[in-house]
């Protein structure tokens, strides 16, 4: 009776764990878990343009922070051009990172018939070293002109980013470095 009580509390604990994983979650609850955590109007054509992020999150993974315009029509094209963002990660008023996004190249568009959205970079969560909840702030440091039809209609997106398939980050080549 013993063994078939500890085989039951193992084979329970297992199921927990597993059921927990981002893997699970991923492939098997995938609405919930790539429920978007932040999507705000911001401009990303105003030079100087910013936003202060406060990043609620429910599960430990990779995120993506993208840019989002209205329609397909980006997405089809895969548009390129000019535009960055300066990026600073903060908590309790401490810089835990910081850099610039890397230039839109053709590949890594992505929507569906309502949106087109560019990941820009890739950041885990919980932040490593972070003392309280994070704060992603933005700036337009270089403007993305070739999305100047899309004026007053962009958006910062974040997401999940984990694929269940690969068990990794989706866009890990835009990964910023989270070590101070």
């Amino acid at each position: 009776m013993k063994k078939v009580l500890v085989i039951l509390m193992v084979l329970s604990a297992g199921g927990v764990y597993f059921y927990n994983t981002n893997w699970f979650q991923a492939f098997f609850r995938n609405e919930t878990f790539y429920e978007t955590i932040a999507d705000v109007p911001f401009d990303v054509l105003k030079k100087g343009e910013r936003i202060s992020i406060p990043l609620k999150y429910k599960y430990d993974t990779c995120y993506d922070v993208a840019v989002a315009v209205p329609g397909r029509e980006l997405s089809d094209s895969r548009a390129t051009g000019e535009g960055r963002l300066k990026y600073q990660f903060v908590s309790d008023g401490e810089i835990l990172a910081s850099g610039v996004t890397q230039p839109v190249v053709r590949r890594g568009w992505g929507g569906d018939d309502d949106v087109s959205i560019r990941p820009l970079m890739v950041f885990d969560l919980p932040f490593p070293e972070a003392p309280g909840d994070v704060i992603l702030q933005l700036e337009v440091v270089e403007p993305f002109g070739f999305m100047q039809e899309y004026e007053g209609h962009t958006a910062i997106v974040i997401n999940p980013d984990y694929t269940p398939k690969f068990d990794k980050c989706y866009h890990e080549d835009l990964r910023i470095d989270q070590v101070k």
